[in-house]
């Protein structure tokens, strides 16, 4: 099975089906901080003295609309740049730290699985299992690229304070769909767009992790050639072929760059060996894979330094974007994606390793269900 994606390359198909509310008391938070959980002792959802509250959650989640697809503005290839690409000779200076744990992915666009450690005894994964298997650390590089760093500060001015601290600090609660969850600030219960938040994490992490990511190892690696083939033919190309030779020869003219500065090897016969891994244990939708090699021929601007990094950062962070699984995939498929939420994205939002945008507020990722002092005086007047 495929996972839907507004960036696949396959026909489109329905949008995920919206499930009920479901959430375990056991997500409550239990610290003596007066949370939602202290208003009573709850079995099941219907136990919950918030039935009206539950509702709107719900309400909320059926009326607001998904974000739209990300299409390329021009799928004409005539602008393509012939100069070199960036310079990848500027190279940053190491510092004693770690960086995460290089990967090992064992199939050909294999669905989303949990990851777990293979031990060193087992054999081989087969062709259509994936594995991660750890390798030794590596140092640290301390990125002195004025590009990057001036990137870096721009996140910083854009971000939203009290949207930062509500994220860093939040205790996860429980899903409303593939889409949206609940989560708990201090005495507030709001409700977040994962998905949306999960672009602008990508893209932050591709700017702060810069030359410092994990490796992912496509086994057998695919041919780039291949891919471009199919998003131009997709885009409704003129000259299908034409598209993906100037994408296999653009990413094969860079490949020493892009090793470099993303982990992403590229071999000589034009195949694509790794990725990089920007969230731990995470892999993206493999499914997105042939846009992104497109968009990132024929929407980076390849001759200026930083706008290279912003726009090919952004490309970057489209592909490791959550997509919901289909209403056709099997129950686990859900689980997993799922687990991946609440083990893996979700964490990442906390500590001090992400700056919200203010963009998160226009885009209503993140909307405020209920304060509990609220709660309180409507209780009184009862």
């Amino acid at each position: 099975s495929t996972i839907d994606s507004d960036f696949s390359v396959s026909p489109s198909k329905p949008a995920p089906r919206r499930e009920p509310l479901r959430i375990s008391p056991s997500h409550a938070n239990r610290s003596t901080e007066p949370s939602l959980a202290t208003l009573g002792e709850c079995n099941s959802v219907s136990d919950v003295p918030l039935g009206g509250l539950l509702a709107r959650a719900t309400d909320l989640a059926e009326n607001i609309e998904p974000p739209r697809p990300l299409r390329l503005q021009s799928t004409d290839p005539a602008h393509l740049s012939d100069t070199s690409a960036v310079n990848s000779t500027a190279a940053a200076k190491a510092t004693s730290s770690t960086s995460p744990l290089d990967r090992q992915l064992s199939g050909e666009f294999p669905p989303l699985t949990a990851a777990t450690e293979a031990p060193v005894s087992e054999p081989a994964p087969t062709p259509t299992e994936k594995s991660f298997i750890s390798s030794e650390k590596e140092p640290r590089i301390e990125v002195r690229l004025t590009s990057i760093i001036n990137l870096r500060k721009e996140l910083q001015r854009h971000a939203h304070t009290e949207l930062t601290q509500i994220l860093s600090e939040h205790t996860f609660v429980g899903f409303v769909d593939n889409r949206r969850a609940l989560i708990q600030h201090q005495t507030r219960l709001y409700m977040v767009d994962y998905c949306k938040v999960s672009y602008h994490l990508m893209y932050h992490r591709c700017l702060f992790d810069f030359m410092n990511y994990g490796r992912l190892v496509l086994q057998p690696p695919p041919s780039i050639y291949d891919l471009a083939l199919v998003a131009a033919a997709e885009m409704g190309s003129e000259n299908p072929e034409k598209c993906a030779r100037e994408v296999h020869t653009r990413f094969c003219d860079s490949r020493e760059m892009l090793e470099e500065y993303f982990h992403m090897k590229v071999s000589d016969i034009g195949t694509i060996d790794t990725l990089p891994m920007v969230i731990r244990d995470y892999s993206p939708d493999y499914d997105k894979l042939p846009l992104f090699f497109f968009n990132a021929t024929y929407s980076v601007n390849w001759d200026d330094e930083q706008q290279f990094f912003k726009a090919f950062a952004n490309v970057l962070a489209t592909l490791y974007t959550l997509e919901p699984p289909l209403p056709s995939d099997p129950p686990s498929a859900t689980e997993e994606y799922r687990l991946v939420v609440e083990h893996r994205i979700m964490p990442s939002l906390k500590g001090s390793s992400f700056w919200a945008p203010n963009n998160l507020l226009t885009e209503n990722a993140l909307v405020k269900l209920v304060d509990l002092p609220d709660l309180y005086r409507i209780f009184e007047r009862c």
